[in-house]
């Protein structure tokens, strides 16, 4: 136990915590952008996905920042897909949804073997680039505290601190701007919207074309830098978990990244303690970021029901 608690607190959970939540809250902010418009977007699994796979295969070929892009278009280009089928031809949002996840699945393995010429498993023989970290060590030079910044600071993806500005550009474009007005009012009570002439079926489309970009962002920090290269299935249900994260966040950005703070927590202590308990098998210590998915899916289910009662009380 004394290890285990060294391990939990030490420079070296942090970054892992850091390096786990970053696709976790890219995805999650995509999540919440489409369910506050009234849309929710179960393709994230799908959408990070494909964005993995279009980062690394862009990659190969031009810089890692036109990778990035074209993982982020590549999102994108799902969102508009689900936008046109959802919101065009009337077809069920969720049904749209799973069959987006399945196009990922499979579409993904098929370019895979095209890529690599026959593999179907990892784009192992594919020289692919890597998201750049950030070297913030000339803050060794602060007195007393610089070795502490530069062990906590440095060293992350120039995407991690993208999504930690992400949270902050959300939240202001929610609750500061009138387009973060319209969207919320779209996903409250699009009736009310349309009648003070805000355009719902646009508002929804944006939003899920803003949803696919940051899932798309979050499979290029996945493939270019938590890992590098495509490996099949490779978000492994961080897309499922990143729709649990937008509900136990309670729809807001800040809820959002503490959300996936704790869910990255989680993956990071299942990368870690394989190595410290030999005793316990290693798929059940694999299986605690989705035990804790489930877990905030019944307290947001139960917190959900509890307000419902106490505003039926008060009528």
């Amino acid at each position: 136990m004394t290890e285990l608690l060294m391990t939990v607190f030490s420079a070296t959970f942090f970054v892992t915590i850091v390096r786990t939540s970053t696709p976790l809250l890219l995805a999650t902010l995509g999540g919440l952008v489409a369910d506050l418009s009234g849309a929710l977007n179960v393709a994230l699994e799908g959408m990070m996905l494909v964005g993995c796979f279009t980062a690394v295969i862009v990659s190969v070929y031009a810089p890692w920042y036109v990778a990035v892009a074209a993982a982020l278009a590549a999102g994108a280009l799902l969102g508009a897909v689900m936008a046109f089928f959802h919101l065009r031809l009337k077809a069920d949002i969720i049904l749209v949804g799973f069959a987006i996840n399945i196009f990922a699945a499979g579409g993904t393995v098929f370019a895979l073997t095209q890529a690599t010429g026959g593999d179907k498993g990892t784009s192992i023989n594919l020289v692919s680039k890597a998201v750049p970290a950030l070297d913030l060590s000339f803050l060794a030079g602060v007195p007393a505290v610089g070795d502490v910044l530069v062990r906590f600071l440095s060293g992350h993806s120039l995407l991690s601190w993208l999504a930690a500005l992400l949270v902050f550009a959300l939240w202001y474009f929610l609750y500061r701007t009138p387009w973060g007005s319209w969207l919320r009012g779209v996903g409250e009570y699009p009736a009310a919207a349309a009648a003070a002439g805000i355009p719902v079926n646009a508002v929804r489309a944006w939003g899920l074309l803003a949803s696919g970009a940051l899932a798309g962002l979050g499979g290029a920090q996945l493939a270019m830098f938590n890992y590098i290269g495509f490996t099949r299935d490779m978000t492994a249900g961080r897309g499922f978990i990143a729709l649990g994260a937008v509900l136990l966040g309670a729809r807001h950005p800040v809820g959002a990244l503490l959300a996936a703070l704790l869910f990255g927590m989680f993956e990071a202590l299942s990368v870690v303690m394989p190595g410290l308990f030999n005793w316990m098998p290693a798929e059940i210590i694999r299986m605690i970021p989705f035990i804790v998915t489930v877990l905030a899916l019944v307290l947001f289910n139960y917190r959900a029901m509890l307000a419902r009662r106490m505003m039926a009380g008060a009528r």
